[in-house]
């Protein structure tokens, strides 16, 4: 899969992402003052999923403009190694045309897929 990952993303997470063969765009290498809004932008763009920690995108992305696949990471815990504990198990269990096609939320209890 392709993937943005913004700012607020550990390296640990986004190096588990490329060795798992995926293709990430680390923004912190791209634009380190981007506005969601370019970061949305971008991902359209690119066709890529936004992998995130910031709740605005839970709300930006449902802008008919602004609709692109985000993965929000809403955890007590956000150390790498829990994230990518989380996201592995969010990638093995769930099918790629669904994250490519809607908002995932990650949160302690459960990740939930909205479509747009």
């Amino acid at each position: 899969m392709k993937f943005l990952a913004d700012i607020n993303i550990p390296q640990s997470v986004i190096s588990y992402l490329t060795l798992g063969d995926h293709d990430v765009l680390d923004l912190k290498k791209v634009n380190l003052k981007a506005l969601d809004t370019e970061i949305i932008k971008l991902a359209q763009d690119q066709g890529r999923i936004i992998l995130t920690l910031d709740k605005d995108f839970i709300a930006l992305v449902q802008f008919p403009k602004h609709q692109i696949a985000c993965i929000v990471i809403r955890l007590k815990d956000q150390s790498p190694k829990n994230i990518v504990s989380y996201i592995d198990q969010l990638i093995k269990n769930q099918k790629r045309e669904i994250l490519e096609k809607s908002v995932t939320i990650i949160k302690p209890e459960i990740a939930e897929s909205h479509s747009f």
